[in-house]
């Protein structure tokens, strides 16, 4: 199975480059990391340059911009690779070093699957060096401890790597069809059959569950592991978070989620006509 992680970024050079470094550490080296630029500034292109990211199999797949337009290039970066399975993140999210071996054990035929993430304070992510996160330090409970970062009890477990009743946890905090744009992993065959992510959404939100309930209903199956894929958000303000379109998309999305809908004609093809023609 070809795994290829699509890291969507904009503008955000210092949390994307410790994002990157993630990547750096897996213990599962074999995916391609694909970032996913919504019209980043040359400051993005010289953090990929940089030295330390060589051991990767990178590829920078950019569109001008022309506003937000997360959709369209999550779409282009579909259209990119050959990978069989993608997993989806955000270029502010660490992730711990069996990310990628988690997500390539979990996968199942047919169906997508999504994690979580942990919030952490923008006054304590700043201190994280390069060294705690290629060392993987920053998940070390003691280390939080010692940034006093409290995380809740449950949390606390899934950051405990190999402590049975994971797989419980994961059972009680079950979610119906949630597909988190920083923490997903799907089939590319089946994201082509649903055209991939819907371009006519507008602004910030709601563009990753719309594509959830969109793979439902085409018959793809979802779990929520929720405590199995371990990743720190590095907290941000959103400057981009309009509460219209925020208000907007919300309505928006409990209508399509009582539809049937599974093809867009406004995703990674632009057409009109038959779904079954032309895909990629």
């Amino acid at each position: 199975m070809k795994i290829a992680v699509v890291m969507s970024t904009y503008n955000c050079p210092v949390s994307l480059r410790k994002a990157m470094l993630g990547y750096v550490a897996q213990q599962d080296p074999e995916f391609e990391l694909l970032i996913a630029d919504d019209g980043s500034d040359g400051r993005t292109a010289d953090v990929l340059k940089e030295n330390c990211f060589s051991s990767l199999n990178l590829q920078h797949v950019w569109h001008a911009d022309e506003g937000y337009r997360l959709s369209a290039i999550r779409n282009l970066a579909i259209t990119k690779t050959d990978a069989d399975y993608l997993i989806f993140t955000d270029g502010d999210v660490i992730p711990r070093k069996d990310f990628i071996s988690s997500h390539r054990r979990q996968a199942r035929p047919s169906t997508f699957t999504s994690g979580c993430r942990i919030n952490i304070p923008e006054c304590l992510h700043n201190n994280f060096t390069d060294a705690d996160i290629l060392t993987n330090d920053i998940f070390s409970p003691n280390y939080l401890k010692e940034v006093a970062l409290r995380i809740p009890t449950f949390r606390r477990w899934s950051l405990k790597l190999g402590r049975p009743g994971i797989g419980i946890m994961n059972f009680f905090q079950w979610r119906h069809c949630v597909f988190y744009g920083s923490n997903t992993g799907a089939w590319r065959d089946d994201l082509v059959r649903a055209n991939g992510f819907d371009e006519a959404w507008i602004g910030y939100g709601s563009e990753d569950r719309d594509i959830g309930f969109r793979l439902k209903n085409l018959g793809v199956k979802f779990r929520y592991l929720k405590h199995s894929f371990v990743q720190f958000h590095l907290a941000h303000p959103r400057p981009y978070r309009f509460i219209e379109e925020v208000s907007h998309n919300r309505s928006v999305i409990k209508s399509r989620k009582r539809s049937n809908i599974g093809w867009i004609s406004t995703g990674i093809v632009k057409q009109k006509a038959s779904p079954h023609q032309g895909l990629v």
